[in-house]
């Protein structure tokens, strides 16, 4: 800080905070070295790998330099159909659905649901390892296990059939999953059961942080459970919401719940997703039949939909910014 007759003129470097102790840059080489690993986890799992993927999506089949690939991308979301017949529109109707029965129904759930189960009601263990499960069985397993669950033999056909449902013969036939109105919706279903559990550790982690006595403090006002819940639990763990809601947007047009597995690879009955898309053209690339630039097509396909969430996710952290300041305590 230089000082010139009767005022105080502050350096760039004070203004931003630059002006450290020798013991604050004594830690200096910790924090980088903390700080270094993530930036090489990114450099070489995502940019050194992804680097050929973008590379394919500037070149034709024989490998020169051509636009190809995104002009068939944009052809396939102008007029709705891709060069496949695949439809781009409804995979993306789909995707969207499928987000906002995880990250708006499901995820609103859970953060109530966790602010219930750290209050030690009776039974909120029993029920704290049970919402646990979803996230700790594998998701190959996990659907391995609701597609028998849904099937012609299953436990959820035979309990509607107990209870006097006129089933179509296609669901005693070929199981829930196999009957057009209610395969995709038997997946939602398992999957807003899933969602309600999807990051409960975290959420629940975060509330466990709040100190006992703004509670104690707010019951002796007469604060019943929901004014606690909704004007004071919430507000104090705005940051954590936030953060996983951030995250959730990165899939807004993506969404995807394991449908290439629900449906065999077949995407029958309107098991469909932009994931199941891309799976399609990874794992089978025999539909090709003509012999197209498929790996620059995808390179490109994928590029794109990252340039349309790009936006999605930075006003959606604009706006989840000036939603609700962030609480310190």
């Amino acid at each position: 800080m230089e000082v010139k007759g009767d005022k105080m003129k502050v350096t760039y470097k004070e203004r931003k905070g630059w002006h450290y102790s020798k013991l604050e840059k004594s830690k200096f080489p910790f924090v980088y070295l903390i700080v270094a690993l993530p930036v090489i986890q990114i450099a070489l799992f995502f940019f050194y790998v992804n680097l050929s993927s973008f590379a394919l999506s500037f070149t034709n089949s024989v490998g020169e330099w051509s636009l190809e690939s995104y002009k068939k991308v944009i052809n396939a979301f102008v007029s709705g159909e891709d060069h496949l017949g695949f439809s781009l529109h409804e995979l993306i109707g789909k995707s969207m659905i499928i987000w906002v029965v995880n990250h708006v129904i499901g995820f609103s759930i859970s953060i109530l649901t966790s602010f219930i189960l750290t209050k030690h009601m009776i039974g909120s263990k029993i029920f704290r390892i049970i919402y646990h499960i979803p996230g700790i069985v594998g998701g190959v397993v996990f659907i391995g296990v609701m597609k028998e669950m849904f099937s012609s033999s299953g436990v959820v056909v035979s309990m509607l059939e107990s209870l006097g449902v006129d089933l179509p013969i296609n669901i005693r036939k070929y199981g829930l999953l196999g009957y057009e109105q209610t395969a995709f919706w038997c997946v939602m279903a398992e999957q807003l059961i899933r969602s309600m559990a999807g990051g409960n550790m975290i959420m629940a982690g975060a509330y466990m942080r709040i100190p006992n006595e703004i509670f104690e403090s707010a019951q002796l006002e007469g604060c019943g459970i929901v004014r606690e819940a909704f004007q004071i639990a919430m507000p104090c763990i705005w940051p954590t919401i936030s953060t996983m809601l951030i995250f959730a947007l990165c899939s807004f047009f993506t969404a995807d719940c394991g449908m290439y597995l629900y449906s065999d690879g077949t995407g029958k009955f309107g098991m469909t997703s932009v994931g199941y898309y891309l799976y399609r053209f990874n794992v089978a690339l025999t539909i090709a039949s003509s012999g197209d630039h498929i790996y620059g097509y995808v390179s490109a396909f994928g590029l794109f939909m990252t340039l349309l969430t790009l936006p999605v996710v930075f006003i959606g952290r604009k706006l989840l910014a000036k939603f609700q300041e962030n609480v310190e305590f």
